[in-house]
């Protein structure tokens, strides 16, 4: 309640539960509002009660010679996120040091201050937004006793939701990013391309020429049992190859006359539907690699990235840079027809770093 007396003094109470409606009991054509704010006089800080075009009234403790004092005070309004402070040159209208309260008097009503003090009364009253330059807004408080809005309910909910979605976002971006930097980073220091050309073709059996000398016959289409072909050796003794089954044949290209060395491959035969391996070379080092745990990975051209188990052609181990080897996938090769070029990969990575990779390869649908 606010008692007033013109004669002698003004009495005002700081109590807040007469709510926020205007004050016209001193029948003033400015109402006094029931504003929050604050004001700093003296380096003293002061509570701010009701305010209006002309003056404010505030509590706080009241030096007792105040009376009739012009001060310069420092009012602040502090809104979420950030305050407006406005310096306003006052006189004390009256001041009582036993309740506290203190009635200020605006020197100049229509100072540089008058165009925020109305703008903050007439949001305060409209209820509206209340902005700096149209940067930075908030809702003024609603009045004491109403009940909320829907759209100021569901605005927590819903920032809140904002930011669980954006806090997710980001930690999974994080975790993408250092996943690919990891493969980057892997497959720059660990994984390695087999420089040897590397071939698909049907599980089966290599023929080889059991001699050196110069083909004298050559019949791919020979039946189980017949002969395939026959090599003159230069002693004159001619060596004959059966055909070991009725199967599907591929040929290296040799043909009658041509001259070739012991262990040379002449046909490729394998059971009709058999499933594909890789004929391949690795050298030593690359063999040495897969003694330390290196694994070896083929790679179609669909892009396929299978698995695969090595078998070393031991009659060339002694002889050669390049040792013939088989690759057979772990799983199926798909898409792929028989003496279709692929890329063999050796990877050395850690296991962790490897299980990472497949994870990730996983994910994408490439393995």
């Amino acid at each position: 309640m606010t008692t007033i007396d013109h004669r002698e003094k003004e009495v005002l109470s700081v109590d807040r539960d007469a709510g926020d409606a205007p004050d016209f009991t001193d029948a003033s054509e400015h109402p006094r509002l029931r504003i929050p704010f604050s004001v700093s006089i003296d380096g003293r800080s002061y509570e701010g009660v009701t305010l209006s075009m002309v003056g404010a009234r505030i509590a706080g403790i009241a030096p007792a010679n105040w009376a009739g004092a012009s001060k310069l005070a420092i009012f602040r309004f502090n809104f979420n996120g950030f305050w407006l402070s406005l310096p306003i040159d006052v006189v004390v209208a009256s001041s009582d040091s036993e309740t506290g309260a203190i009635a200020l008097r605006f020197r100049d009503p229509t100072g540089q201050h008058m165009p925020q003090i109305r703008y903050l009364l007439n949001c305060w009253i409209a209820g509206d937004h209340v902005s700096l330059n149209g940067l930075i807004g908030l809702p003024a408080p609603s009045p004491k006793g109403n009940a909320a809005s829907p759209d100021a309910v569901q605005l927590p909910r819903s920032a809140a939701l904002a930011r669980v979605v954006g806090t997710l976002g980001v930690g999974l971006a994080s975790v993408a990013l250092f996943v690919l930097t990891a493969t980057a980073v892997n497959n720059r220091l660990f994984v390695t391309e087999v420089n040897a050309p590397a071939f698909t073709q049907r599980q089966g059996l290599t023929m080889k020429a059991t001699t050196s000398g110069q083909i004298d016959f050559i019949d791919a289409r020979a039946a189980s049992g017949q002969p395939a072909y026959s090599i003159l050796a230069s002693t004159g003794v001619a060596v004959t190859v059966s055909m070991p089954c009725d199967c599907e044949v591929t040929t290296t290209g040799i043909e009658r006359g041509a001259t070739v060395l012991v262990g040379q491959p002449i046909f490729h035969v394998s059971k009709r539907g058999a499933p594909l391996v890789v004929q391949a070379g690795l050298t030593g080092p690359e063999l040495r690699r897969l003694a330390e745990g290196a694994t070896i990975e083929v790679d179609t051209p669909g892009g396929q990235k299978v698995d695969a188990s090595v078998i070393v052609d031991r009659a060339f181990a002694s002889s050669s840079e390049v040792l013939p080897i088989t690759l057979v996938p772990l799983q199926p090769l798909q898409d792929v027809q028989p003496g279709t070029p692929v890329v063999v990969r050796l990877d050395s990575s850690p296991g962790w770093v490897r299980a990472m990779t497949d994870s990730l390869s996983l994910l994408r649908g490439t393995k």
